[in-house]
């Protein structure tokens, strides 16, 4: 799963139904992060910490509640690796630059 950070700025999550991996595909090779940075706080390495319930609110699935249980469960696996804090409900992804 990841969120798509289109040419124009947008934000899209795709591949949502794979709970395997989190991260940002950047299309603007960091020209126009605002709509990513509106959920997010920037981290190291070109890395940030995203809002859970913003991913989930850009999910296809987000009503779904199968999705979202399924969803807070890839996070609470990815906590003990330092990229998802569930006390403040955040994700850690870091930026792919695409063209």
């Amino acid at each position: 799963m990841y969120i798509l950070i289109n040419e124009s700025g947008n934000l899209s999550l795709q591949d949502h139904d794979s709970m395997k991996g989190f991260s940002i595909v950047d299309r603007t090779m960091g020209e126009n992060r605002s709509e990513l940075e509106a959920i997010s706080q920037p981290a190291e390495d070109d890395h940030y910490w995203i809002d859970a319930q913003a991913v989930i609110d850009l999910s296809p699935g987000s009503t779904d509640k199968q999705w979202v249980e399924q969803f807070w469960k890839m996070l609470e696996g990815a906590a003990p690796y330092g990229y998802a804090n569930m006390e403040t409900g955040q994700v850690k992804a870091h930026v792919e630059k695409s063209e």
